[in-house]
């Protein structure tokens, strides 16, 4: 047994490389600086070495600020949020975000699954690493469709670490039983990851194009306009696409997402943040009879990804009392991207900053 376990044991590694390692190594900087993300896209980035791989993270705004940690969704890094964040950071908070496995610039390792088991861990790998004065715990956390699912996740289980919670366009508690046919099949374990990729559609996985992109050849450049980084909202469907053809693990992450994130009839867990809002159980409580601790959570009016009607299904587990509920009217489930704005008037005046 032992021989044929030293035969056979593969020499492979199963860390999927980034392109921080499979593309810039060929760019000059110019041309990185060209790409539609490219590694200082945001400031304050640096490399964070863990044993599933190196993460891209992103750091900035004052030390002695609201320290903020931000989670993106299932298909986008973190530049989607690049304006939000860096008018948070602007407001005097101290920001953090890092792109999750199989994502952006972070490696990806296709033997671990994407479950709440890897992504806790990766939230108190990246928020300690903090070099801030002070450390970065504790930490309000805002999440961002998958991101949404995993903030409450983690809350639900490291409340001493959460100051409040904030959730955007969130999964979490999107119902299974309505998932397509095509969806529920790519979820089967023994379905190959590229026979799942395929089954998942385009619009899920941020491949569908805007109605601006509609005449554009999908052998495009997937450069980003030559304007100002912080000038128009972030081209998102180029991020997509220069994802899709330079981070090798992003097929490899997306399904184990897929497959083992917090997106589906997530009520247990939901229902314990209810019940630590309830008894001020997190860090920095809000001990005010006449004003019980809340989440904040908001949707687009025309999400069809993440419905707003969600938030009766939010309320139902959290209680109607400890939901702060905002639905943007006339926004689709990229708010945090078109609607950044509103967004972020909701979240500071949640905060109250």
């Amino acid at each position: 047994m032992v021989l044929n376990y030293l035969r056979f044991k593969s020499r492979v590694s199963p860390i999927i490389p980034s392109p921080e390692k499979t593309l810039l190594p060929n760019l000059s900087q110019n041309e990185q600086a060209s790409l539609a993300y490219h590694p200082d896209s945001l400031p304050g980035g640096r490399w964070l070495q863990t044993p599933t791989g190196r993460l891209r993270v992103y750091e900035f705004g004052p030390e002695d600020g609201k320290r903020v940690l931000f989670v993106h969704g299932i298909s986008t890094p973190s530049i989607v949020a690049r304006d939000l964040l860096l008018s948070l950071a602007a407001r005097g908070c101290r920001v953090m975000v890092f792109d999750l496995p199989g994502r952006g610039y972070s490696e990806c390792c296709k033997v671990t699954p994407q479950d709440m088991r890897l992504y806790s861990a990766l939230i108190v790998m990246v928020t300690t690493s903090s070099t801030a004065a002070g450390g970065f715990l504790p930490f309000n956390i805002i999440g961002y469709s998958l991101g949404g699912g995993i903030t409450v996740s983690f809350a639900s289980q490291f409340p001493h670490l959460v100051s409040s919670i904030a959730v955007v366009s969130s999964a979490g508690l999107l119902p299974y039983a309505f998932a397509p046919l095509g969806m529920k099949c790519s979820l089967i374990p023994w379905i190959p990851v590229w026979l799942a990729d395929k089954l998942l559609t385009t619009k899920l996985k941020g491949e569908e194009e805007s109605p601006d992109d509609l005449s554009l050849d999908e052998t495009a450049n997937t450069t980003a306009p030559t304007q100002s980084v912080n000038v128009g909202p972030v081209d998102v469907f180029s991020v997509i696409r220069w994802q899709n053809r330079h981070q090798k693990g992003f097929m490899s992450g997306y399904v184990s997402s897929m497959r083992n994130g917090p997106i589906f009839d997530r009520v247990e867990e939901w229902t314990e943040v209810g019940r630590l809002l309830k008894g001020n159980r997190f860090a920095n409580p809000r001990w005010d009879e006449k004003k019980p601790a809340q989440m904040l959570v908001v949707y687009g009016e025309k999400d069809d990804l993440t419905p707003p009607m969600l938030l009766d299904r939010i309320k139902g587990c959290v209680g109607d009392e400890h939901v702060k509920g905002v639905v943007v009217e006339g926004g689709g489930h990229e708010i945090v991207v078109y609607q950044w704005d509103r967004v972020f008037q909701e979240i500071i005046d949640f905060w109250e900053l």
